[in-house]
C-alpha cells in the first residue's frame, strides 16, 4: 500500500512534469512563430521616406554663393573651418569647399565627393572635385529628408543595415550595453548574478543584466512592468530569438528599433532617425559625444532628453564617455576634450513640422495610386518637386507678413497661401496651406476657392491678342459707362475703381492699370461665349465657370493651385503642363514604380503669351505693381494684381526667370480684408524676393513680334521728323494681314 502510494504519487509528479514541459513547450513553439513572423515583416512596418528635389548644379547656373549656403544649412551640412568628412563645407571669399554625401539617388548610388564650387557675382562658374584636380560638367546635391510617412501605427524609424552603422559607434554601444554580446546565448548569467548582488548589496534596483538582446525582446513583445515573471519571459524570448537569428540580424535590429524619445504622439525608434531627430545629419556624421549622449538616452529617454534636461543629458553623456576611457575605447586626452563639450543638440525650432501640407498632399496622392495596395507603400522612397530654398522663404515671408498686416488691421483671422511653380516644369517647387506653416489645418492653396478678381482680366485680354486682325496692344477700347442686360431683367452696372470714366484707353494700359469697363467692352465685343470657351480650354470644368458677364472681372472661384496652372502656361510661352509634386517614386528595393515625364500641352500662340508676358511685365514697371517694380528693376519681373469687391481677396501672380508665384490674402469668413492686391498679397511676394534672389525675367520675341515706335494717338510712327514717340510696343505681325504696317 505504501509503495502503490509512492507510485501514485511519483506518475502524478511525473505527468505535472510533462505537462508542463508541454506547456512550455507550446509556449516556446508559440513565441518561435510568432517572432518569425514578425522578422519577416520588418519591411513592411518601414515608412514611407519623402525627399525634396534633387538639385543639379552646372557651371553657369544662377544660384548664388547665398543659396547654396542655405541650401546646405537646411539639408543638415555644417560650415566647419576644416573638412574632413562628408557632411561638412567651408565658405571662402567666392568659392564652397563641399564634401558631399554619398546619396541613393533614383538612377544609382553616387559616392561622397569632395568639390569646390566656385562663384562669380550671382552665378556658379565652375565645379572642381578637389581630389583629382579635375573640372566637373555637373553635381547632384543629395536631396533632404522631409518627411516619414507612416501608414500603420504611430512608431517612426528610418531603417538602416547594420554595415551603414560606423563601427566606432557600434563598439562604444556594445561596450556600455552588452561586452559580451558575441559570446552568450541572448542571456549573459554573469551579468544577471552580478546585478543582482550590486542590487542586494546597495539595497535598491540600480543596475539590470539585460544583454541587448533581452533589451530588444522587451522593446518589441513585452511592456516595462517590473516582475519575475516578466524577467523570466524576456530571458526565454531572447533565448528563442538568439537560436533563430544571427547576431548580426538581431543587433541590426536593435539599432534599428530602440526607444529613443517621442515627437507629439508619434515615437521615435532607432539612431538612424534619433541621429537626425536631435542633430540635422545623418549618423555616421556624429562625433564621439554625439555617439556618447545617444547610447546615454538608452538608460531613459525621457529622462535624459537634451532639451527637456539638458543638466542631466549632460552628466548621463559624461559618464558614458567616462566608461568607454575606462573601458579603453577612448584614450585620456579624447576623454578630456570630449566631455568639455557642449551637447551641439540642433535647435528644436528645426524640427517644426514645415512641411505638414506637403506631407498630407504627398499621403494623399501616395493612397490615391497605390489604392489598397497596402503593403506597396511601406518602406518607398518618394522625391518631390519641393524645393527648400523656396518653401523656407515662403515661410519667413509669410510669417512677417501676416504679423505685420494682423497687427495693422487688427484682424486676428486673417489668411494667406502660397503656391510656388516652375515655370518651365509646372513642378510645384513650394506651397503654403495657411497663415502658419507649422500648423496642419485647412489646405487654402489647394483647396480653397476663392474669387479671383482681375486676375480673370487676364484670359480676356489672351484671347483678343490671340486674333491679331482686330486686336493689339495700341488698339484702342473704349471707357464708357455701360450696362449690361441680365437674364432676370436686372441690369449689371460694372464701375472702375476710382469711379472714374475715359472716353477711350489703349488695350496694354487698360491691362496694366487694371482698368474695369474697357475690359468689359473689350469682353462684349469678343462674346462671353468665347471667353467661357477659353477658360475651359485652359482647363476650367462647366461646374466652375457660369455664363454671366461678371466672369469678365473675376467672379471665377479658383484656389491659388488653379490659378498657378492658369499663369504658368502664359509663363511657358503657351505650354500647359500639369502641376505636379512627385517627381519619383521606388519601391524598397529600388524599384522604380513612379516617373513624372512633363508632356507639354499647347493651349496658347508663343506669340499671345509673349504679348501677355511683357504687358504684365508693364504692370510691374507703370500699373498696379509699380512699388514691387522699382525694388527689383533689374529683373524685369511681370506680375498681376487681383482685387475682389469690398477687399474681401487679396491676389498676386509674379513671375520671374524661373518660377511663377500665387499668392493670396484673405479671411475664411469671406469678410474684407482691408487690403488690395497691391497692399497685401504683393508685399508678401515682394519679401519673399528678398529672402530669395530673383532671376532675371528674359524672353525673347518670336519672329513673328515686331517692336515699333508708337504715337500718343497710339500710330506706328513712320515719320519720325515730324512725330514724336511716345513709346514702343510689341506687335504680331501677320504677313496676310499686314496689320502692323497700317498707320
Amino acid at each position: 500500500m505504501y509503495y502503490k502510494l509512492i507510485n501514485n504519487k511519483l506518475l502524478l509528479l511525473i505527468k505535472c512534469l510533462i505537462l508542463f514541459f508541454l506547456i512550455i513547450g507550446i509556449y516556446i513553439i508559440y513565441w518561435y512563430i510568432y517572432i518569425r513572423h514578425f522578422f519577416s515583416n520588418i519591411p513592411y512596418s518601414t515608412p514611407t521616406t519623402v525627399f525634396s528635389r534633387i538639385v543639379d548644379l552646372e557651371p553657369n547656373s544662377l544660384y548664388s554663393k547665398q543659396e547654396i549656403i542655405l541650401m546646405l544649412v537646411n539639408n543638415g551640412y555644417r560650415n566647419v573651418n576644416c573638412v574632413v568628412k562628408s557632411g561638412q563645407f567651408h565658405v571662402n571669399k567666392n568659392s564652397i569647399d563641399l564634401f558631399r554625401r554619398s546619396f541613393y539617388f533614383p538612377d544609382g548610388v553616387e559616392s561622397s565627393i569632395y568639390v569646390r564650387l566656385t562663384f562669380y557675382k550671382n552665378a556658379l562658374i565652375e565645379i572642381k572635385n578637389l581630389l583629382s584636380d579635375l573640372n566637373l560638367s555637373s553635381i547632384r546635391i543629395d536631396p533632404k529628408l522631409i518627411a516619414l510617412i507612416q501608414f500603420n501605427g504611430k512608431k517612426k524609424q528610418i531603417y538602416l543595415p547594420i554595415n551603414k552603422y560606423p563601427n566606432i559607434f557600434i563598439t562604444m554601444l556594445l561596450s556600455i550595453e552588452d561586452r559580451r554580446f558575441f559570446m552568450h546565448e541572448g542571456v549573459n548569467l554573469y551579468s544577471i548574478i552580478r546585478a543582482f548582488f550590486i542590487n542586494v548589496i546597495v539595497g535598491k534596483n540600480i543596475q539590470g543584466g539585460s544583454t541587448i538582446t533581452q533589451q530588444l525582446v522587451k522593446n518589441l513583445f513585452l511592456d516595462n512592468t517590473r516582475s519575475m515573471w516578466r524577467k523570466i519571459n524576456e530571458g526565454l524570448l531572447a533565448l528563442v530569438m538568439d537560436f533563430i537569428y544571427s547576431k548580426n540580424l538581431i543587433l541590426e535590429t536593435y539599432l534599428n528599433e530602440v526607444y529613443l524619445g517621442h515627437e507629439k504622439n508619434e515615437q521615435v525608434h532607432g539612431f538612424s532617425l534619433a541621429s537626425l531627430y536631435y542633430f540635422g545629419c545623418p549618423i555616421n556624421e556624429l562625433s564621439l559625444e554625439q555617439y556618447a549622449l545617444l547610447i546615454g538616452m538608452l538608460k531613459g529617454a525621457s529622462l535624459y532628453n537634451p532639451w527637456l534636461h539638458p543638466y542631466k543629458a549632460l552628466n548621463r553623456r559624461n559618464l558614458v564617455l567616462y566608461t568607454l576611457f575606462k573601458r579603453h575605447i577612448i584614450n585620456k586626452k579624447t576623454y578630456k576634450i570630449l566631455v568639455m563639450r557642449a551637447l551641439n543638440v540642433q535647435d528644436k525650432s528645426k524640427i517644426k513640422k514645415s512641411y505638414v501640407i506637403l506631407t498630407q498632399i504627398i499621403k494623399k496622392k501616395l493612397i490615391k495610386h497605390f489604392k489598397n495596395k497596402t503593403k506597396s507603400l511601406f518602406g518607398i522612397r518618394v522625391f518631390t518637386t519641393l524645393d527648400i530654398i523656396s518653401q523656407e522663404c515662403v515661410n519667413k515671408s509669410t510669417q512677417e507678413s501676416m504679423l505685420f498686416f494682423k497687427r495693422r488691421m487688427r484682424l486676428k483671422n486673417l489668411e494667406a497661401a502660397m503656391v510656388v511653380i516652375n515655370r518651365f516644369s509646372g513642378e510645384i517647387q513650394a506651397v503654403l496651406g495657411g497663415s502658419d506653416p507649422y500648423y496642419l489645418g485647412y489646405n487654402r492653396a489647394y483647396y480653397a476657392r476663392r474669387s479671383i478678381g482681375s486676375l480673370a482680366k487676364l484670359i480676356v485680354y489672351l484671347t483678343a491678342l490671340e486674333e491679331p486682325d482686330k486686336y493689339q496692344l495700341n488698339t484702342w477700347l473704349s471707357g464708357k459707362p455701360i450696362a449690361l442686360a441680365l437674364s432676370n431683367k436686372n441690369f449689371w452696372v460694372p464701375k472702375n475703381d476710382n469711379n472714374q470714366f475715359v472716353d477711350k484707353i489703349m488695350l496694354i494700359d487698360a491691362f496694366v492699370h487694371s482698368v474695369n469697363i474697357p475690359t468689359v467692352s473689350l469682353s462684349m465685343k469678343l462674346s462671353l461665349k468665347k471667353i467661357v470657351d477659353k477658360w475651359k480650354h485652359f482647363g476650367l470644368s462647366e461646374k466652375q465657370i457660369s455664363m454671366v458677364p461678371s466672369i469678365f472681372l473675376g467672379s471665377i472661384n479658383l484656389t491659388p493651385v488653379e490659378v498657378g496652372q492658369i499663369f504658368q502656361i502664359i509663363a511657358s510661352g503657351g505650354n500647359k503642363l500639369k502641376l505636379s509634386l512627385i517627381k519619383t517614386i521606388l519601391s524598397s528595393d529600388g524599384t522604380l514604380l513612379y516617373q513624372n515625364f512633363p508632356k507639354p500641352k499647347r493651349l496658347a500662340s508663343v506669340e499671345s503669351t509673349f504679348l501677355m508676358l511683357y504687358s504684365m511685365q508693364e504692370v510691374v514697371t507703370k500699373g498696379t505693381g509699380k512699388s514691387l517694380g522699382s525694388m527689383f528693376n533689374y529683373f524685369n519681373l511681370a506680375g498681376k494684381t487681383g482685387t475682389t469687391n469690398n477687399l474681401v481677396d487679396s491676389w498676386f501672380v509674379g513671375i520671374d526667370g524661373t518660377q511663377v508665384v500665387v499668392v493670396w490674402v484673405g479671411r475664411d469668413n469671406n469678410k474684407s480684408s482691408q487690403l488690395y492686391g497691391a497692399s497685401g498679397a504683393m508685399e508678401i511676394y515682394k519679401k519673399y524676393l528678398k529672402n530669395k534672389h530673383p532671376k532675371p525675367l528674359l524672353i525673347l520675341p518670336p519672329n513673328t513680334i515686331k517692336f515699333f515706335s508708337i504715337d500718343k494717338q497710339g500710330k506706328i510712327i513712320t515719320d519720325f521728323l515730324n512725330k514724336k514717340v511716345d513709346r514702343f510696343l510689341p506687335m504680331w505681325c501677320v504677313v496676310s494681314n499686314k496689320f502692323c504696317y497700317k498707320h
